[in-house]
């Protein structure tokens, strides 16, 4: 690398203490080092009418030390080297463009120190790097690459300068994207992202304008580039052109109403193009051989409004961002950010980029991406048009650690179709909750059961074909890719990190809370510890394989990518036509006046859904006075209001109601929720050889089915009753022992209760159950609840939900 040792010259004092304006402050992410010192803060500074970049640094300890900088200057420009207000040097610039310096044998104490450069005229200089190293060693090994890059802007510099296309030619190029781009699957996002993208750099300064005319024209363009003007902190002055100057290049005629400093940018028409151009100021050349870089993603649509909408960078593997917002692809910036702090969020943003902004009326269609300096080019995630989540603590307080400015909205509401468990398993298209009873992955009905998340995470039974699987072993809170939370032994969430599924996951966690948007959030913000969710108790990592159930198996990061290749199809389960039939005559007979109440008692408890919608978990929706007067209220008429319940369930797809559902039908007909299961698990493809792909409310259908077939059954054998069985009970009058004789004449869903008059006291003979046809004698004792004197006892005997009651006397 080619050095330059500065003259040293006495200074003779430096008024601070004048009229300045400065720039945004560049904060460096802790332990930043340039060399041995470690960087603080920097920004640009005009200090009697000459505009100066402000380095503040700390070295640990007291030494001699060399600076070095890659800095622009034209051929003989002057800049001047303060440290702590003293004049250390001087240094003209050898050529025009990108060029190394260097000052040896500074003395500095323990501490902080400031670097001042201070540059000939109102622009701030573009020295964007510095190294500070001990003296006497190898400064070479210090010092970035320095020496590549401006190997590399030369290489750019003699590229034949193309034909100018016109504006007309030009147009607006929306198409133009580097194939590179990793665009992932996003079924639902409300948002445009490019994964693991390259990002290179371009040239940004920052000069001052006095209020008035102003001309900013570009020359010797290698490349067609867009030259972009700008304030940022008012974007009513922001201008940008392509050709529209002197034989095709840039020229913009600037009528500046407000005094301050300015961005100056470039970018390329054609996007991923490099190139390099002279940028001149009011007739004066401003930067010599200025880089043209950067990337330009396009969202799929124009978005604006009264709401904060977010465009950012995130994932940095290395390197430093910049960004701007404009309508179209190379318009006037609208929007602008290096480093994103200050928003009154908790996540650290370090190097990443984010304009979050109202644009208003002012729509914006594109984002651009560039390095913040020559050497600080990396690969990032790139996020754009995504609105603020209302999911924080300003809305829900069970969230009290979540701020909305980390909430950032990366999918709609739903209720109805998909929930936490469902997005961190990469499905969409149901609402799961393995340890519910009517879900395919419930395993004991357990609250705290986590054998039902292994079950679903680890596809058994297959979530959907091509899907991933998750493991717990290995996992743990440094590599989990799914986190499943609980709150006082009682799951409550699940949430998901890139790559889960292979599905763009945000600047840090997303999660889907029950029925509410989907947000993107920091790992811990949802923590709380008395209630919500509480915090995350188990962690899932991916196996690095897949649920493959055909010969020719595949990824699949997605339930609609197995749909869309045929492999798959959505079961959307509904009754079939008969029992829907059925269900619509039952409840023609059900009492208009109990259907009234229960109408009543239902919506009252419906209004607390909203209350309860982080929630993925069906039975939190129930814990409430309100669902307890709707049970109490079913509970005295269970037939009827099953009967009203299924109609919610089925027509309305109310899954919330299921809860319900099963505590009315729970003890006849669990049987029944078996058969369904064990039907799937026998035969999980539809006719044409597709995976079924379900939740837990097609269970419940299915379940509905084969109760209203047995109530079919029970309305043609109504009137038959007496036929169907036949019963004794002997000896009457009884004294200890006695038995009920049951004869049936085909099969049917029989209970046997016998109850005392004068205790009250009852003995279940026979738990409800479907027997054959047959013979079936029943055994009890009278002393064990019979009164102390003659007594009578029904004998209770259901068939097919329909009471008989038969008398027997007992002498004493």
């Amino acid at each position: 690398m080619k050095k330059v040792i500065l003259l040293l010259f006495i200074y003779a004092g430096l008024n601070t203490n004048v009229f300045s304006q400065q720039t945004d402050l560049k904060n460096y992410p802790p332990k930043t080092y340039a060399g041995d010192a470690l960087l603080g803060y920097c920004y640009g500074e005009l200090v009697n009418g000459y505009a100066e970049r402000v380095f503040v640094f700390s070295v640990s300890a007291q030494n001699r030390y060399d600076l070095s900088m890659l800095i622009n200057l034209q051929d003989r420009q002057k800049i001047a080297v303060y440290i702590d207000k003293a004049l250390t040097g001087t240094y003209s610039g050898t050529l025009n463009g990108w060029q190394s310096c260097a000052l040896s044998s500074i003395s500095l104490s323990v501490g902080k120190h400031e670097l001042r450069i201070k540059g000939d005229n109102t622009m701030v200089p573009m020295a964007e790097e510095i190294s500070i190293t001990k003296s006497g060693l190898q400064i070479a090994n210090k010092i970035p690459e320095w020496d590549a890059f401006i190997s590399k802007m030369r290489q750019l510099e003699r590229v034949p300068v193309p034909p100018f296309k016109s504006a007309a030619e030009i147009g607006d190029i929306t198409n133009s994207v580097i194939t590179a781009d990793k665009v992932l699957p996003n079924p639902a996002g409300n948002y445009d992202h490019a994964i693991d993208t390259p990002f290179s750099y371009t040239h940004y300064s920052t000069v001052y304008l006095s209020a008035g005319n102003h001309t900013f024209t570009t020359s010797g363009s290698t490349i067609n580039r867009a030259l972009t003007v700008f304030n940022p902190s008012n974007y009513t002055y922001s201008w940008s052109n392509v050709n529209g100057g002197p034989g095709g290049e840039s020229g913009l005629y600037l009528i500046v109403g407000l005094a301050g400093y300015y961005s100056v940018m470039l970018r390329p028409v054609t996007d991923g193009q490099t190139g390099t151009t002279n940028i001149i100021l009011d007739g004066a050349t401003l930067v010599s051989n200025a880089t043209i870089g950067g990337r330009r993603f396009a969202m799929s649509s124009l978005k604006g409004g009264n709401n904060y909408l977010n465009l950012f960078t995130c994932k940095l593997t290395s390197g430093d961002t910049r960004m701007i917002a404009s309508r179209y692809a190379y318009s006037s910036a609208q929007g602008y950010n290096d480093d994103y702090y200050g928003g009154g969020g908790d996540w650290y943003w370090g190097l990443s980029s984010r304009i979050k902004k109202k644009f208003g009326t002012d729509s914006i269609q594109y984002g651009f991406v560039c390095a913040y300096s020559p050497s600080s080019t990396g690969i990032a995630d790139v996020y754009l048009g995504n609105d603020t989540s209302n999911v924080n603590k300003t809305n829900y307080p069970e969230f009290a650690l979540l701020k909305p400015d980390d909430a950032i909205l990366s999918g709609p509401s739903s209720m109805a179709y998909y929930n936490c468990i469902s997005w961190s398993g990469g499905v969409t298209s149901a609402w799961i909750w393995p340890p519910n009873q009517y879900s395919t992955y419930n395993c004991s009905n357990s609250d705290m059961d986590i054998a039902c998340f292994d079950h679903f995470y680890a596809n058994t039974p297959v979530r959907y074909p091509g899907a991933w699987n998750y493991t717990r072993t290995g996992a743990n809170v440094n590599n989990s890719v799914v986190d499943v939370w609980a709150l006082n032994s009682h799951f409550t969430h699940g949430s998901v990190r890139k790559p889960g599924n292979n599905h763009p996951h945000g600047y840090d966690w997303e999660s889907k809370p029950g029925g509410l948007n989907r947000t993107f959030h920091p790992r811990n913000a949802l923590t709380n510890d008395n209630f919500g969710y509480g915090h995350v108790v188990n962690y899932y990592i991916a196996t690095g394989t897949y649920a493959n159930m055909f010969v020719n198996a595949q990824q699949f990061e997605t339930d609609a990518d197995a749909v869309k290749a045929g492999v798959a199809v959505f079961e959307n389960a509904a009754l079939t036509r008969q029992a829907q039939d059925k269900l619509k005559s039952l409840l023609r007979k059900v009492d208009a006046d109990y259907a009234q109440h229960f109408d009543e008692l239902y919506n009252a408890w419906k209004k607390t859904w909203n209350s309860n919608a982080i929630y993925s978990d069906p039975a939190m929706y129930c814990k409430n006075a309100e669902h307890e007067a709707l049970t109490s209220f079913a509970a005295k008429q269970p037939r009827q209001a099953m009967l009203l319940v299924f109609e919610k369930f089925v027509n309305e797809k109310d899954h919330l109601i299921g809860e319900l559902m099963w505590t009315l039908t729970k003890e006849r007909y669990t049987y029944l929720l078996s058969e369904v299961k064990n039907e799937r698990a026998a035969k999980p493809n539809d006719e044409n050889g597709r995976y079924k792909i379900h939740g837990d409310h097609d269970n419940g259908i299915l379940y509905v089915e084969k109760i209203l077939r047995l109530l079919e059954d029970k309305e043609e054998i109504k009137t038959t009753n007496e036929t169907i069985v036949m019963v004794t009970v002997s000896p009457n009058p009884m004294q200890d022992r006695f038995t009920v004789k049951l004869q049936l004449n085909k099969s049917a869903e029989i209970s046997v209760k016998a109850v005392s008059a004068q205790t009250g006291r009852m003995i279940e003979m026979q738990k409800t159950k479907l027997l054959p046809a047959g013979s079936y004698q029943l055994n009890g004792m009278a002393n064990a609840f019979a009164g102390n004197t003659g007594d009578i006892i029904s004998i209770q005997v259901s068939v097919n939900g329909e009471m008989k009651v038969y008398k027997a006397f007992v002498a004493k």
